[in-house]
């Protein structure tokens, strides 16, 4: 209990300092597709060299010593880190194929335990300044869910679902890049809490 609770205490003392920003800070969708993407049975094939070069982007990020100093700095920057991963397949047939099939899921929810049990499990292979600033980046993520969740009005729960899944998405994709390469092709989307098919959440793109 103590390590499910981690975070969430964390998350609560980021929410009370954590300023507004532009309403694209720790969101992205695709990281939900980079977990999937990752299986052997993958509908889109990312060469392990593509992989790597991905991991080790994403940790000389974090590495950066003034990368903690503004969070929403870098999680802009993992972002496009992200999505310079998917751009050779985004405008595929394959990758739309996906995108209406029911293999396409989003998160839902985020399992709290779940999520600091893999942030310790990436911190056995990752250095310590890097896991230090993937964890503020994850807390600060979290932290904006919180208050979005008690302030924001949705029209619909369809477009709760699908604002809610970009930050839960930003969270897994973030966590699945310092996971060790044999880990990340046996996590999945259940790993990191409750999904829901990408077509339910009116997800198009």
């Amino acid at each position: 209990m103590r390590h499910a609770l981690r975070l969430l205490a964390s998350c609560a003392a980021i929410a009370a300092g954590l300023c507004v920003g532009p309403a694209q800070a720790f969101k992205n969708i695709e990281g939900c597709d980079i977990v999937a993407f990752a299986a052997p049975s993958s509908p889109i094939p990312i060469s392990p060299e593509r992989w790597e070069a991905y991991r080790q982007q994403v940790a000389t990020l974090l590495g950066d010593p003034s990368s903690p100093n503004d969070l929403r700095g870098l999680a802009f920057a993992l972002i496009d880190i992200e999505k310079r991963l998917l751009a050779p397949e985004a405008g595929s047939q394959a990758y739309q194929d996906y995108l209406t099939s029911d293999r396409c899921r989003l998160l839902d929810k985020l399992n709290a335990r779940a999520v600091d049990a893999l942030l310790d499990e990436a911190a056995q292979s990752t250095p310590a300044s890097v896991m230090q600033a993937l964890r503020q980046v994850t807390q600060a993520a979290l932290a904006q869910i919180d208050r979005i969740v008690r302030s924001a009005r949705f029209r619909s729960n369809e477009d709760r679902t699908l604002m809610l899944a970009g930050y839960y998405c930003f969270v897994a994709g973030a966590i699945m890049s310092q996971l060790p390469p044999e880990r990340q092709q046996t996590i999945t989307l259940v790993d990191f809490g409750e999904t829901v098919p990408c077509k339910d959440a009116g997800r198009t793109g």
